[in-house]
Order: C-alpha cells, then structure tokens, then sequence
C-alpha cells in the first residue's frame, strides 16, 4: 500500500471538481470551488498539490510521450498479430518512422504535456493566494512552489525532447501564445530547475512520489547531457557536475538488477530517485504486463485483468543480450509458456510438469511457444517475439499493477556521468567511465562470467557504450533520445525499419489540431516534410 494513496483520492475528487464547475460568472454560484474558498486547511492544499501528480500516472508508461519514445527506436514494436494490433497502422507508421502531424500518438503527447503545464500553472496561480501559515501546511511554501516548478519543467523538458521549439506559457489564461526556440526552451527549463532546487526537499521519503531536490538533480543533469542536441552547444562538464552532486542524496545501486521494478519497489529499491505512485486501487493505470503479455497469461498466471498481447521486443534487440547476461535470461519471456505458481517460500516458478499455456488464434489449442522472429511489422502471429516481464507481475494483478513507474534511478546517473566523461575525452573511454558502467553491469552476471564480461577501456567503444544502455534502460523511455544523441536514430536500420537520412525525424511535427487553432504557433523542422 502506497503512502499517498489517500491523498492521490483526495486529488482526484479535487480535480473533477475543479474542471466540471460552473463558468457563468453572472449567476452566484455557491457550489463553486475556487482557490479563494476551497482552501480551509492544510490538508486541503496537501489534496489539491497532489492533482498535477495524479496527472502523471496517466500519461508515463500508458501514454503518447512513452510510446514515442520506445515505439519508434530499435528496442520493443506493436506489430501487426494477424488479425490483431494493426489499430489503423499507428504502430506501423511509428516503428518505419512515417508519422504525420495528425497521428494520435503526437497529438496525444502534446496534449497531455500541456495539461501538465496547465495544472502547474493553475496550483503556482493558487499559491499565491494562500497563507501557508495560517493553514498550517505542512510543508513550507517555498517548496510548494518550487515543485510545481520543477514539475512544469519535466513537461517542458518531454516538450522539447519531442518538438524542438514550443511555446512557454508561465500563467494561466495566455491566449495562444508564441512559439519559442528550443534553444530558449532548454535556457528556460534549466533556469526553472536551477533555481528551484535550493527550496526542494532532500528528504527522499516525505516527497516520494512527487519530487524531491535529488529528481529534480537528474532531471537537470539529464537536460545537460543531452544539450548538444538541443542547443548545439554540450555541456558534459555541467552534466558530470550535477552527477557529482547526487552522490550526495545516498541513492545506491540496488543488489539485483530487477528489483527498482519490483512490486514493492517502494519499500525495496535505494535506487530509484523520481517515481510515479501507482496502487491498483487509489493510483491505476501502470499496465505493464497489459501490453506484453499474451492472453493466455490472464489464466496461466492467475491475473484479474486479460493482457492485449501488444507489444513485443524487437528480434534485433533480443540478439544483442548474451544468453548468460541475466537481463535476458530473467528479464524476458520466450520458448514455450507454462502456468505460474508460487513455492513455500512465496516465489514463483514455472511449472513446466503442467501443460502449456495454450494459443487462441493461429495456433488455437497448441502450446503457447514465444519465438524470436517476426516478418515484420504486418506478418506478425500471436506468438510473436519475446515479452518482457522487467517490470514484476504479481499474480491476482489488474491490469494497474502495484509497481511504481521508475522515471530516474541512481544507475541512469552513473552511465550519465561515464558518458559525459567519455565523450570529453573524445569519445575514448577512460578507466573511470569502465568503472562506472561496470558497477552496473556487474550485477546482470554471476560471479563465475563476470571476469570475462567486464568491460576494459578497450572493449568499452562508443556502439557499444549506446548497446549497454540500450540494454540497461531497456524499455523505461529513453531509447529514442539516446539513439538521437549517438546520431543514430535516422541513420541506421533495424529490424523491419530502414534508415530516413532526414534529420527532420529528429523530432516530431507540431500537430496540425494545434497550428490550426494557434496563429502564432509556428510549424517545426518536421513540418516541411508534410
């Protein structure tokens, strides 16, 4: 049971409120909420503060922001099963890099990042009405504000990783506002970061779930360690430094390589930094296994809710994982799919003395056999490629599972900082960066492999450095972005996607809803390909 379940609930009710009530202002309207008489106690405004955080666990793993960042990069694909997964080609158009400005997914990010600003805007709008004091709130307003800073700076953050320049809009009620550079974006983004962080929390347990000075740190550093894209100009000596401020925030690598992702990471994992809160009755809508997993689970593994059997791991991607690295040997799903039970001590197994999970389309009634090959992104069949189970699936699971969505974690800030140092060395690993990336590495082998999986300075090249991180981040939302920062996302191919050459795919096109209804929003690089 998470600690702001309650105070998620409470936030829910506030924003439904909020957003359904009444606008006539010629009429008196008692049942009106507004900051100026909702607003009667601390506990109110803890309620309220927690709205904008609520909006995040609808729009991380589930969304269009996650979805374009991994759905069109060389790790995991939504193909087409036969009958099943086309949903009018979106998946197809995001994998082969055909997007337009009126697909779904880049309307649907856009969106739901905005709403984001706007829930920051209306509660730092809020704030400034409120007497923290004399409601006694029980955190001072200086951090109040600057969290929703911090927040609104995440949204700005996926905004410009996504679109390039946007508008930023610091107050509500600004009637279609400017578009701004990327440039004056990311000079935004770090300033709201840097001068909130001196008012957020240290304390890593009050401010679970929402952020604390060490998120918004990683936040910062991982700003800096991509500003070359960005702006032109890198900053891997800003990047190494906020890296080295974090040491302080007493994070540590986790014992096992899974267990940030376990069901109980919330009480387990020292290496996650910023987390979205989910429960599956106070906070839904995680839904991991719901996309991966195939029908047969729901039955074969005991669970409430049926998986859509979506999402697969591209076969390219499966083969860049050695057979003894332990990321692929517990972290995936594939041969043939046996029930799940628990032993004596409450862990799972499969119970390969059962019969096999069973197909229902184009094997109907034979074993369930997960192989690693698909045609391609319309050949697909049902048993389609390797799942991942990264993320723990406890059984009598809904399809919102209890895991906390891991959005940074302590290992994210060593690769960072190995690959600032690298690069500065032009492109060269040093003993530090082999050390660095070792410390993470080390724990997805035994003991007896370890020696001859070591990275050395050598064997550490620039590809490689790209595939481990592929391989460590597998699937948390950044593969796009990294493959951008190596220039490697519109130059090479895989699987079943060919390389553009166009730089212009860097980066998604406004959506055409938006520059429809905004005169002074003004079209991207990408736009001109349309």
């Amino acid at each position: 049971m998470k600690t702001l379940n309650k105070i998620c609930a409470a936030a829910f009710l506030f924003g439904v409120t909020i957003f359904n009530s009444c606008t006539n202002l010629d009429e008196t309207i008692y049942s009106e909420v507004t900051a100026d008489n909702y607003y009667n106690s601390g506990d109110e405004v803890i309620a309220a503060m927690m709205r904008p955080w609520g909006h995040f666990n609808g729009s991380m793993f589930a969304q269009a922001p996650y979805l374009l960042q991994e759905l069109t990069a060389d790790g995991c694909a939504w193909p087409q099963k036969g009958p099943h997964g086309y949903d009018g080609g979106a998946w197809i158009r995001l994998h082969r890099h055909q997007w337009t400005p009126i697909e779904n997914e880049v309307e649907r990010a856009w969106y739901l990042m905005y709403m984001g600003v706007g829930l920051a805007n209306n509660m730092l709008a809020d704030y400034e009405k409120i007497d923290f004091d004399a409601l006694k709130v029980s955190i001072p307003k200086a951090q109040a504000v600057a969290e929703m800073r911090a927040y609104r700076a995440y949204c700005y953050w996926n905004l410009m990783d996504l679109y390039g320049g946007v508008p930023v809009v610091e107050s509500i009620g600004e009637i279609s506002p400017t578009s701004q550079s990327r440039e004056e974006v990311f000079n935004f983004v770090v300033k709201e970061l840097q001068e909130s962080i001196p008012n957020l929390s240290d304390d890593k347990t009050t401010t679970y779930g929402r952020v604390s000075k060490w998120g918004a740190l990683t936040l910062l550093a991982k700003v800096y360690l991509n500003a070359e894209v960005y702006t032109g100009t890198a900053k891997w000596d800003e990047c190494i430094n906020t890296c080295n401020e974090l040491a302080a925030g007493g994070f540590a690598l986790d014992t096992n390589w899974n267990d940030p992702f376990c069901a109980d990471n919330d009480q387990i994992s020292k290496e996650n930094i910023w987390v979205v809160v989910y429960d599956q009755i106070y906070a839904s809508g995680m839904g991991w296994y719901g996309r991966w997993l195939h029908y047969a689970h729901q039955s074969g593994w005991n669970l409430k809710d049926g998986p859509w059997n979506g999402i697969v791991c591209q076969p390219t991607f499966f083969d860049s994982f050695k057979d003894n690295d332990l990321r692929k040997s517990e972290g995936f799903l594939i041969g043939t799919q046996y029930p799940r039970k628990k032993d004596a001590n409450g862990k799972y197994y499969y119970d390969t003395t059962a019969e096999p999970l069973k197909g229902s389309v184009e094997y109907n009634g034979e074993p369930l056999v997960f192989v690693n090959h698909i045609k391609s992104m319309t050949e697909g069949e049902e048993n389609s490629g390797a799942r991942s189970i990264k993320y723990e699936i406890e059984e009598q699971s809904k399809f919102d599972q209890d895991n906390d969505w891991v959005i940074f974690r302590y290992a994210d800030v060593l690769f960072m900082k190995a690959e600032a140092l690298m690069r500065k060395n032009g492109n060269k690993a040093t003993q530090e960066t082999v050390d660095l990336v070792n410390s993470v590495r080390k724990r997805a082998f035994t003991s007896a492999d370890w020696e001859k999986e070591k990275y050395t300075t050598a064997t550490l090249t620039m590809d490689e450095f790209l595939a481990e991180r592929g391989r460590e981040f597998a699937f948390e939302g950044t593969r796009r972005s990294d493959m951008i920062r190596f220039g490697k996302f519109v130059t090479t191919s895989w699987w079943d996607h060919a390389a553009s050459q166009k730089e212009e795919y860097n980066i998604f096109p406004v959506p055409s809803k938006q520059l429809a209804s905004n005169p002074n929003l003004k079209p991207n690089a990408a736009n001109a390909l349309y």
